[in-house]
């Protein structure tokens, strides 16, 4: 883990001190970019969801979100206001293909607001690699929600599965069950959100955070067993989920 860490802050550091020099690229607002790798495909345009890996880190080299070890792509769509103003701009330039370095200064990236590992004012460098460049796809999280509320869970599941087979159609990545999962948690309705997180491992088993979460919920209801179990899968496709370690030692410590 400490020679990978070393690895990213390394190629981080090159490649920030390259954007330093005279291939840097600005912008009036204040954003700066240094192309790595040129793509060939599809340009990103506003409406679109884009797909991508990344890594970002602060100027002292301190990594707060990478995507590459914990094979997690990113995904948003443009125009939508979904990430901050110096992403979207920079991310809006680019190609399937592209590698690219940002340099947001807080102006462009968080401003004054506190994001736990990223403290107020801070300028930070985005290492980002588009992978596609497709239409958005329907979200099933709130045709779910209402389904569960008005008719209960083993409705809203018959209906996931009779909407799997529009798949071209509806978003079923990880993160939609996972959504949905936490507004029951939020809502103090665990069983459910148990449910839709076993089903969300079931779906995505090779998707580290849909374990983590699973354990959040094991966790919430006591299970503390099975929390452990779940949080000890997640460590295992993601050794970096620093998360998981913390929870596992806290649960050890009262059985």
């Amino acid at each position: 883990m400490k020679k990978l860490l070393f690895i990213i802050l390394f190629w981080v550091y090159v490649m920030s001190v390259s954007a330093q020099n005279n291939d840097t690229i600005s912008t009036d607002s204040g954003l700066k970019y240094y192309i790595v790798d040129s793509g060939s495909g599809e340009k990103v345009q506003e409406g679109k969801e884009v797909t991508l890996h990344g890594i970002g880190t602060l100027e002292n080299g301190e990594v707060f979100w990478e995507t590459r070890k914990s094979n997690s792509p990113f995904h948003f769509v443009t125009g939508t206001n979904s990430v901050i103003k110096g992403v979207e701009e920079g991310v809006s330039k680019m190609r399937v293909g592209d590698r690219w370095i940002f340099i947001l200064p807080p102006e462009i990236a968080y401003g004054e607001r506190d994001r736990g590992a990223i403290p107020p004012n801070s300028t930070l460098i985005f290492d980002y690699e588009v992978l596609d460049v497709t239409n958005p796809k329907k979200a099933i999280v709130d045709t779910l929600y209402s389904v569960i509320e008005s008719d209960g869970i083993d409705k809203a599941l018959d209906l996931y599965s009779d909407l799997k087979k529009q798949n071209k159609v509806y978003n079923f990545r990880s993160g939609q069950l996972n959504g949905l999962g936490y507004k029951f948690i939020s809502a103090n309705k665990l069983e459910i959100a148990k449910i839709i997180m076993q089903l969300n491992t079931n779906e995505h088993p090779k998707d580290f955070n849909t374990w983590d979460s699973l354990g959040e919920v094991y966790m919430l209801l006591g299970e503390n067993e099975s929390a452990i179990v779940s949080y000890k899968k997640s460590l295992e496709l993601y050794s970096g989920n620093t998360n998981a370690v913390e929870m596992i030692n806290k649960l050890q410590v009262k059985q």
